[in-house]
C-alpha cells in the first residue's frame, strides 16, 4: 500500500517524527495524532503521545520533520526508528566525522538533484531534489535532506548534480500557468512553481502588447503574487533549516516573499493570507525590533479577519487562525528578545567603568 503524502492526511491520522530530528520539545521516534493539517504552510498541528517533552498542548511541526505512522504504539522514549533498508543510500548509517560545510563543488544548503542510484530500493530517489547539510569526510558522503518527506539520505558526490533550470512551456494561458504553479508547489517542485507564477505575472503586468483579461482583476493578480510569496517563504525555511544564522540565500527568498506579499496587499487590502505571508517573510529576515513590530502588525491585521470578512473587510480562512495566532506569539517573543538585547546591563556598565 502506497504511503499517502502528508498533504493528504486528515485530522485523527497518526504521524511520527523522522529519525535524526532532535529538538528541545520533540525528537526522532515520537508519535502523535494530527489535530490540524496546514498544507498551505506545509506543517501539521500534532498532539504528541509523550507530554514529558512536548507538553500537553498540540505543537506545530513542519512536514519535513514528520512521516506517516498508521500504527499506534511504535514509540519508545528516545527511540529513533530504523529507516527502510536501502543499503546503497543509507550506509554507513551514522556520521563518522569530521563534518564539513563544503567539499569539492558542493556546499551546505545547496540544492541538488539525486541521480545514478542503482539499487532497486534507491532508484525511486533518482530525479528527486534535496538540500545538502553536512559532508562526512571519513565516510565521503553528504547528508541530503530530500524533499517530499523522504528524510535524510547519505550519498556520495557521484550521485549528486546541480538541478536543471525550470522551463515554462510556451503558449500557455495565464490560468494554465497558475494551475501548473499550484501543482508544482504541491509536489514540492518549488523552483518550477516560481517559474510558472513568474511567467503568469509577467504577462499580466507587461507594459506593452495586449494584456490577458485577468489583468483587469486585481484580486486575481494578488493571489498570484501571494502564491509566489508562499513559495519563497517555503524555500527560505527549507534553506535555513534549523540553523540560527540566516544565510544570504534564505534572506534573499524572505525579501522576495516580502515584496510579493506587499504587492498582493496593495492590490487587495482585504487579503488576509497576504498579511500573514508578509509577517512570515519579515520574520525570515535578520532579527530586529523594527521587523518584529512590522510582523506583529501584519499578523494582527490577518487575525482580525474572518472567512466571511472581519474588521475592515479582511478575509482569512478559519483553518488558518490557529497558525496565525502561533506566529503572532512568536513575533512578540522575538520583539521582546530584541528589546532586551538593546537594554544595557547596569551592573555590567558599572563594572566596565571600574576597570577603566
Amino acid at each position: 500500500m502506497a504511503t499517502p503524502p502528508l498533504e493528504e492526511l486528515k485530522t485523527g491520522d497518526r504521524v511520527r517524527v523522522q529519525g535524526g530530528r532532535n529538538f528541545e520539545k520533540f525528537h526522532g521516534g515520537m508519535e502523535g495524532t494530527i489535530v490540524e493539517n496546514n498544507p498551505d504552510s506545509r506543517n501539521l498541528l500534532v498532539q504528541f503521545d509523550d507530554g514529558s517533552n512536548a507538553g500537553t498542548e498540540p505543537m506545530t511541526v513542519a512536514y519535513r520533520h514528520l512521516e506517516f505512522a498508521p500504527g499506534r504504539g511504535g514509540y519508545r522514549a528516545g527511540h529513533v526508528p530504523a529507516a527502510p533498508s536501502q543499503p546503497s543510500v543509507q550506509a554507513p548509517k551514522e556520521p563518522q566525522g569530521p563534518l564539513l560545510d563544503g567539499h569539492g563543488a558542493f556546499t551546505t544548503r545547496q540544492l541538488v538533484m539525486l541521480s545514478g542510484l542503482q539499487s532497486a530500493a534507491a532508484q525511486e530517489l533518482n530525479g528527486k531534489f534535496g538540500r545538502l547539510r553536512k559532508f562526512d569526510q571519513t565516510a565521503e558522503r553528504w547528508e541530503v535532506d530530500v524533499r517530499c518527506g523522504l528524510g535524510i539520505k547519505r550519498l556520495k558526490e557521484e550521485n549528486l548534480e546541480p538541478p536543471p533550470k525550470p522551463e515554462v512551456e510556451p503558449g500557455l494561458l495565464v490560468a494554465e500557468m497558475k494551475e501548473r504553479g499550484n501543482k508544482a508547489f504541491t509536489g514540492q517542485a518549488f523552483e518550477e512553481a516560481v517559474a510558472y507564477y513568474g511567467a503568469a505575472l509577467d504577462l499580466l503586468e507587461a507594459d506593452e502588447g495586449e494584456k490577458p483579461p485577468e489583468a483587469e482583476d486585481a484580486k486575481y493578480v494578488a493571489v498570484l503574487c501571494s502564491n509566489r510569496a508562499q513559495v519563497f517563504i517555503t524555500l527560505c525555511r527549507e534553506i535555513n533549516g534549523e540553523e540560527k544564522a540566516i544565510s544570504k540565500e534564505a534572506r534573499s527568498c524572505a525579501m522576495r516573499a516580502n515584496m510579493d506579499s506587499a504587492r498582493a496587499i496593495e492590490l487587495d487590502p482585504t487579503f488576509g493570507k497576504a498579511y500573514y505571508r508578509r509577517g512570515c517573510a519579515v520574520l525570515g529576515m535578520a532579527p530586529s525590533a523594527s521587523r518584529a513590530k512590522e510582523a506583529i502588525h501584519c499578523l494582527e491585521v490577518a487575525l482580525s479577519g474572518r472567512a466571511s470578512g472581519g474588521q475592515d473587510g479582511i478575509v482569512l480562512p478559519n483553518a488558518m487562525r490557529h497558525e496565525v495566532a502561533n506566529l503572532l506569539d512568536y513575533a512578540k517573543r522575538r520583539l521582546d528578545a530584541c528589546v532586551e538585547a538593546a537594554i544595557p546591563d547596569v551592573e555590567q556598565c558599572r563594572e566596565n567603568c571600574r576597570q577603566q
